[in-house]
């Protein structure tokens, strides 16, 4: 339970900025969720004035918004560079450990399991709609739901990165090439080039942000 304590109002405000905030970095609350200020205040046991006074700042730095009959629902529109890097990295070492289960137990997959994926052949016009089509028929054999749902989740996120110098189309077409390399490692079981293969397209997102910087 998150306590607040003798403190000043100014103090209740940036404490309950921060636990918000907080909640929306690490994706305990997902783009969507709904924000009733008295369920806050009763959860940081603080009266509403500060509460509304952090929302309106969440607000301003886009990561909360006002929606018409729902009220103060999470929004964030966009990922910090750190966050971007943090979450692609999770995203690799997550796909690797799943595609070493694969590997390891490769007697117990049905030959048909990634056949789907080839239906991927030609990129979506909604290459957005493609983006996360592909991730769940990559993910569709993947038993681990608490796993999966930890990989769609980072995946939805890093859509929200902003690339100074390259829009988002970048991460679409860069994950286009890697739905063209991936289906026939797969069928084939060439689980460790499947791994490498993620490895290298997650290197290169991360060196187009970087480059950026210089």
């Amino acid at each position: 339970m998150f306590r607040m304590v003798r403190v000043r109002k100014g103090k209740t405000q940036k404490l309950v900025y921060e636990y918000v905030k907080k909640q929306i970095e690490t994706d305990t609350w997902l783009n969507g969720y709904h924000i009733v200020e008295q369920d806050l205040a009763n959860e940081l046991q603080v009266s509403r004035t500060p509460i509304r006074s952090a929302i309106d700042q969440l607000i301003d730095e886009k990561y909360l918004r006002k929606e018409a009959n729902r009220g103060v629902v999470v929004k964030k529109e966009r990922i910090s560079n750190k966050e971007f890097m943090e979450r692609t990295q999770l995203i690799e070492l997550l796909c690797s450990h799943y595609l070493f289960q694969l590997q390891i137990k490769e007697y117990l997959i049905d030959d048909q399991s990634f056949l789907p994926l080839e239906d991927l052949e030609k990129q979506s016009s909604d290459k957005e709609y493609h983006y996360d089509l592909f991730w769940r028929k990559f993910l569709s054999p993947l038993s681990n739901e608490l796993m999966k749902l930890t990989i769609l989740t980072q995946i939805a996120s890093i859509k929200l990165v902003d690339f100074p110098n390259v829009s988002v189309e970048f991460l679409y077409d860069e994950t286009y090439k890697l739905s063209q390399k991936l289906p026939m490692l797969l069928l084939e079981k060439k689980f460790e080039v499947a791994r490498k293969e993620i490895r290298v397209y997650i290197n290169r997102l991360n060196l187009e942000l970087i480059d950026q910087q210089i």
